[in-house]
């Protein structure tokens, strides 16, 4: 009988593969390494990528991996004036650098892939969502550490319930500025590899945590409200030195 196990999966992470990241792959491996991750869901720009340059990646990451860390390969996919972002994993072929956001979530169910929409609050991507696409999804980011901040974002977590799918958390990590205490706690069906994770998360396996917490919870409760005031005004201190350069 094959004992299930929990994992943290750090989710959202760019590296130098991306077009505007700069960490290789086995430092992003030892820094989070050192912050008891165990997966990296890799998440890089497909703008720039090519079938051939796919599947260097897919074996990059492979060759990065550690007994410790596990890093599994993942494209963010945009539409062409870069709005709507869909980070997609799992055993999909490369789909093209800007393709239509509908193909991009058809095509990942149908190759039993796992598809996120992306801070639906970044240039409000959220109105161009069509109501089509939730049944494709595997969850959205209620939470983005580079766009949202220290607090989930309200208007996503409510989006997730009228939608009813699972909820997200990522740091979308580009540089160390986006080290926070999020995580997607995954149940995995036997060791740590790729096929167990994008298992897990395909299956909704999957908890978003937030300081070892249940972020849903945390964000309804008032923990969330301080979280809410402390990013507030971290934005408004954040705004005012600024003024000053």
């Amino acid at each position: 009988m094959t004992q299930s196990r929990r994992v943290r999966a750090a989710a959202h992470i760019h590296s130098e593969w991306s077009d505007d990241a700069a960490w290789p792959l086995e430092k992003l491996v030892e820094s989070f390494r050192r912050r008891r991750v165990d997966v990296l869901l890799m998440c890089e720009h497909s703008r720039g990528f090519s079938n051939a340059k796919w599947s260097r990646y897919v074996e990059a990451c492979a060759r990065a991996s550690t007994p410790e860390v596990l890093v599994v390969p993942g494209l963010e996919y945009n539409d062409a004036d870069n709005v709507v972002h869909v980070p997609v994993w799992g055993e999909v072929p490369f789909l093209g650098e800007t393709p239509e956001i509908a193909e991009v979530l058809t095509r990942a169910e149908a190759e039993q892939g796992i598809a996120v929409f992306a801070h639906p609050w970044r240039r409000d991507a959220w109105r161009r969502f069509d109501p089509q696409w939730a049944k494709h999804l595997t969850a959205v980011e209620v939470w983005n550490r580079k766009y949202d901040g220290w607090a989930p974002n309200r208007r996503a977590l409510a989006l997730r319930e009228e939608l009813g799918v699972p909820g997200f958390v990522s740091l979308d990590f580009h540089t160390a500025r986006q080290f926070f205490p999020l995580a997607m706690e995954l149940t995995l069906d036997g060791a740590t590899t790729r096929q167990t994770v994008e298992s897990a998360l395909r299956e909704g396996h999957f908890e978003a945590l937030a300081f070892s917490r249940s972020a849903l919870r945390l964000a309804s409760g008032a923990t969330g409200t301080v979280l809410a005031a402390a990013e507030l005004l971290r934005g408004v201190a954040a705004k005012a030195l600024r003024g000053f350069r």
